[in-house]
């Protein structure tokens, strides 16, 4: 949703700098097959490519997260302690990436990571962690 948000949203909102910021090589992005496959059906849904409005913009987002992500193919690992089990794939990927942060808007992948010991955050979370990073 961070993605869709970047595309749909305002310009100049927490994830749309989240997204320029792997843009402009400040952050890394980790993606996967199952990350890519999210996306898409996110995507198209109806509500959303209605919002998106600009082709355009979701095609710089797209070209950003291909010329910019590192693929992984993480093996499916067990995590018994999920609620949904429709995000392991989320633990998956930043387990095998070993990631700094999972960015995400998703309350139920905030509330597992720190169960996990991931470190989950929200776009404006992220974007103060890339602020501090980078002031003089």
């Amino acid at each position: 949703m961070v993605i869709v948000s970047a595309v749909s949203g305002d310009p100049r909102g927490a994830s749309a700098l989240a997204v320029r910021a792997i843009a402009t090589g400040e952050a890394t992005l980790a993606i996967s097959d199952d990350y890519l496959s999210e996306l898409v059906r996110v995507i198209g849904y109806p509500d959303v490519e209605e919002r998106i409005g600009r082709a355009v913009r979701a095609f710089e987002a797209a070209l950003d997260i291909g010329a910019m992500g590192i693929m992984y193919h993480p093996r499916r690992l067990d995590w018994p302690s999920l609620s949904d089990s429709g995000d392991a794939w989320v633990f998956d990927l930043a387990y095998e990436s070993s990631a700094d942060h999972i960015v995400t808007f998703d309350q139920g992948v905030h509330d597992a990571a720190e169960a996990l010991g991931f470190d989950a955050l929200f776009p404006e979370d992220f974007l103060d962690i890339l602020r501090r990073r980078y002031e003089p």
